[in-house]
């Protein structure tokens, strides 16, 4: 089995290289070899975003402390990056000469943003966009809504990516988190996007609005279903993935998921009371439907946390037209642990959801090795 790349060596030698050719390149007396030699210099130790900032470090001593001369030099990356990989192996070696403007273009925002638009297809001006916003926004919103009709499909991406109230690894934009309706002015332009990877954006935009404006997005969705799509259904599906998941009752009335079912002799089981770290176990249901129904079946997992309180985590189980008949599911969950998730000794609860509603719950204790 072959072990993942850790993402923080994408941003290691072949990166380096990369930007040291390219910067040569574009600028004759550019130190080619003492770029790479400070890059390498205590790399090892430093994680990915810790990076970033490590190589901006770097960048600053060979580029321009002129932002205006320095942005020259990065509008050009682009005709000389590898573009047989500009979003494979070598986007994130972009990532540096991108965050670059954000660190020391504040005070020239105009230039400092058509740069941005420039060098986002090498790989996203997603985290860049955010001090902009943060610290200008009326300008960058205007620039915004001028990217949401651009031709490129990346700079239309940018124009939803970069306004997500939280989006993950971003600069927090507190007007963000409190006026969605300014985010919504600029999805409505992508709504209908030929580009997959842009209307996904728009949905995981959308996804981020929910939880905190349930309804503003379920009025939306209803606004947009109203001429309905392929493309926009999907949309909506992907956008309210959190509110099914929470049992958000007007979301699964919208989507044809009712809360009046009828289900009959269900059954919820788990195949073992104790558990430890890396071993597996089998959720099974089974139930009747005396006729076919709309159901959005899912599964929370309730973690004790080290606050002695529980956080729920809510798994996909089964989605769709279930015809009618008896109906027998199983899953297997495994302790194991990842970076985004830590387990504690102690009672761990299982518990069946349908159409957002509970149908019960079981309970596994998790042991010492």
């Amino acid at each position: 089995m072959t072990t993942p790349t850790l993402l923080k060596n994408r941003l290691a030698t072949d990166a380096i290289q990369c930007i040291a050719r390219v910067l040569a390149a574009i600028q004759p007396d550019f130190a080619h070899d003492d770029f790479i030699q400070q890059a390498h210099t205590g790399l090892e130790q430093l994680e990915l975003k810790q990076r970033v900032h490590h190589f901006i470090a770097i960048l600053s001593l060979h580029l321009s402390d002129n932002f205006i001369q320095a942005v020259q030099v990065l509008q050009q990356v682009p005709n000389h990056w590898p573009t047989h990989n500009a979003q494979g192996d070598y986007g994130f070696a972009a990532w540096p000469l991108i965050d670059y403007v954000a660190v020391y273009g504040l005070k020239h925002p105009d230039i400092a943003l058509q740069t941005l638009k420039i060098l986002t297809p090498l790989f996203t001006a997603e985290f860049a966009i955010r001090p902009f916003l943060h610290h200008h926004f009326d300008l960058t919103y205007g620039y915004l809504q001028q990217w949401a009709i651009d031709e490129n499909y990346h700079v239309r991406r940018l124009a939803s990516e970069g306004c997500r109230p939280r989006l993950p690894w971003g600069q927090r934009v507190p007007y963000l988190m409190t006026h969605p309706e300014v985010i919504i002015a600029v999805l409505e332009q992508l709504k209908d996007d030929d580009s997959d990877y842009v209307r996904r954006s728009v949905a995981n935009n959308l996804n981020d609005i929910s939880k905190d404006y349930p309804e503003t997005v379920v009025s939306l969705a209803q606004q947009w279903l109203a001429q309905p799509t392929a493309h926009r259904q999907a949309i909506i599906k992907h956008a309210t993935r959190g509110l099914v998941k929470s049992g958000h009752a007007d979301t699964l009335a919208m989507l044809g998921y009712s809360q009046a079912f009828h289900l009959q002799n269900v059954h919820f089981s788990i195949n073992k009371t104790h558990i430890r770290i890396d071993e597996t176990v089998q959720l099974s249901l089974s139930f009747l439907l005396p006729e076919a129904q709309n159901l959005v079946i899912d599964y929370a997992l309730h973690l004790p946390r080290a606050n002695g309180k529980k956080s729920i985590k809510v798994f996909k189980w089964k989605t769709g037209l279930l015809a009618a008949g008896e109906h027998q599911l199983s899953q297997n969950y495994t302790f194991k642990v990842i970076t985004t998730r830590r387990y504690y000794l102690g009672e761990h609860d299982f518990e069946v959801l349908v159409n957002g509603q509970s149908l019960g719950l079981q309970t596994i204790v998790l042991v010492m090795t």
